[in-house]
């Protein structure tokens, strides 16, 4: 009895991984388009700004940066899959300039917004963006942020072919990045959901005859 019930559960387990991997759709990743970094030097008050093809978030008593990027939007329709993450990677190597802070410490918070774009970065986009997420817990180096952005993405699919997101910069100190991504896990397919039903209700039918079989030997 034991051995049957060894070889059941391995055609379950067998059909559930073979329905997934035929009929579930494959998780979706998204790269930048472009990302850009703006730089207001002091005083800090977005007067003096500046675009550099980099991705460092600094602030210090001479400048702050802050890091766009920017995703495209039409894979994700008609409706985003759940959930979507936005993933930016801090550099392996050492950030070395920080806003003239010497020596220069790392920052203890990294704000996220994010923003309807165009897919383009201009110095009108520094300020753009609403409040998406306060990062506290910060990665040690080539390792990552990741954020839940799945409401933020539903509500820009019907707006805009564009999502753009900002790193800014929520204490003093600097953090440098060396990319970013979209990353969308698809819902099960539906012959993956009746395979699961199917299966439980075998399991269900399986019990109740070997239930029924003991209470005749009991007899």
């Amino acid at each position: 009895m034991k051995s049957r019930t060894r070889m059941w559960w391995v055609a379950t387990a067998a059909l559930l991984v073979g329905a997934s991997r035929a009929h579930g759709d494959p998780i979706v990743i998204l790269k930048p388009i472009a990302f850009t970094e703006l730089l207001d030097f002091a005083p800090i008050d977005g007067g003096a700004l500046e675009q550099a093809q980099a991705q460092n978030v600094a602030l210090g008593p001479g400048a702050e940066s802050r890091v766009f990027y920017q995703f495209p939007l039409p894979p994700l329709r008609p409706k985003p899959r759940s959930p979507v993450v936005f993933t930016a990677t801090r550099d392996s190597g050492v950030f070395s300039e920080c806003a003239l802070l010497s020596p220069c410490p790392d920052l203890t918070r990294v704000d996220i917004y994010g923003f309807a774009s165009n897919g383009l970065t201009t110095l009108a986009d520094y300020d753009a963006g609403t409040f998406l997420a306060a990062v506290t817990s910060i990665p040690k180096r080539g390792q990552a942020i990741d954020v839940d952005v799945t409401a933020f993405i539903s509500g820009l699919l019907g707006q805009t072919d564009f999502a753009g997101f900002v790193l800014r910069p929520g204490s003093a100190g600097a953090l440098g990045f060396s990319g970013a991504q979209l990353s969308a896990t698809p819902e099960p397919g539906s012959l993956s959901l009746l395979t699961i039903a199917a299966i439980g209700a075998i399991g269900r039918q399986w019990r109740s005859r070997r239930s029924a079989g003991r209470t005749r030997r009991d007899a």
